[in-house]
């Protein structure tokens, strides 16, 4: 990272290029500021541990785990880094922990993270409810603020609360917040409650109008094109210098961001360096 004040590397996610390292149905960043090495999220399976040797990372150095939702696609690698890593805590919601089950291919089927786990290292686990900063400028942001009424979470996603399934409205959603002079840079999962919602609540917090860079997944993945119009039409009215998409944003809908922004659109397949403040 060298004079770089951050660096972000997709560790986990759908598609890899570079030679010797693979892809899957996920997603994992890692963080690098302030002297510390913070992971977001860790792909669905122990591939993050195959990328970071790839890619010459050691991530028995993490410092902080980050969960941005509960779903598998983001905390399935848990176990496989607990391996490697004995003193990372795992920063989530509460919310997190919740039975999440999925509907979009049939009958309702679990896609939360796996109980068993939670339970095996339940002292690695610390629960966040508000504003925290891992590093200088670094924080994880719990709340994310209701801006554009398009923006609702997939019908498709629900929770098993007492047997009873109700719609996953993603309480446990958070987002990573790099708050600098020069700008924000804003760090999402998939993104439930709104990308665009992510990025307004960010500029609030921060006070800053500015937004160096937007990265991550937008679950925009299979939406109708009014939804992704919509999306895109609402960033228009937004000052982003960069776009990092990936992941649940479906081809649609990164084309859509890439003939309206051109060149400030990048995909962050595996192995994709961010450094937006060089």
């Amino acid at each position: 990272m060298q004079n770089s004040v951050i660096e972000i590397i997709t560790l986990v996610e759908n598609l890899a290029y570079q030679q010797g390292t693979k892809g899957e149905h996920g997603l994992s960043y890692l963080v690098k500021t302030g002297g510390r090495q913070i992971l977001f999220d860790t792909g669905q399976s122990d591939l993050l541990i195959h990328n970071a040797k790839r890619l010459n990372m050691d991530l028995s150095q993490i410092d902080d785990v980050v969960i941005s939702h509960g779903h598998y696609d983001h905390t399935g690698g848990l176990e496989a880094f607990f391996q490697v890593n004995e003193h990372a805590p795992v920063w989530l919601k509460p919310g997190a922990f919740a039975q999440k089950m999925s509907k979009s291919t049939g009958a309702p089927r679990f896609i939360g993270i796996d109980p068993e786990i939670v339970e095996r290292y339940k002292n690695r686990f610390r629960t966040v409810s508000q504003i925290m900063e891992l590093a200088p400028e670094l924080k994880v942001v719990t709340e994310i603020g209701h801006y554009y009424e398009f923006e609702q979470p997939a019908q498709s996603m629900l929770i098993n609360d007492g047997d009873q399934l109700r719609p996953d409205q993603f309480d446990d959603e958070l987002f990573m917040l790099f708050d600098h002079p020069e700008g924000i840079v804003v760090l999402a999962g998939c993104a439930h409650r709104g990308i665009a919602n992510i990025c307004r609540s960010a500029m609030k917090i921060s006070g800053k109008d500015h937004i160096k860079l937007v990265l991550g997944g937008t679950h925009l993945k299979g939406d109708s094109k009014g939804r992704i119009s919509k999306t895109v039409h609402a960033f228009k009215e937004l000052d982003v210098g960069q776009f990092g998409l990936c992941h649940c944003t479906g081809l649609p809908a990164f084309m859509e961001f890439a003939n309206t922004f051109d060149d400030k659109v990048r995909y962050a397949h595996v192995a994709t360096s961010f450094l937006p403040f060089d």
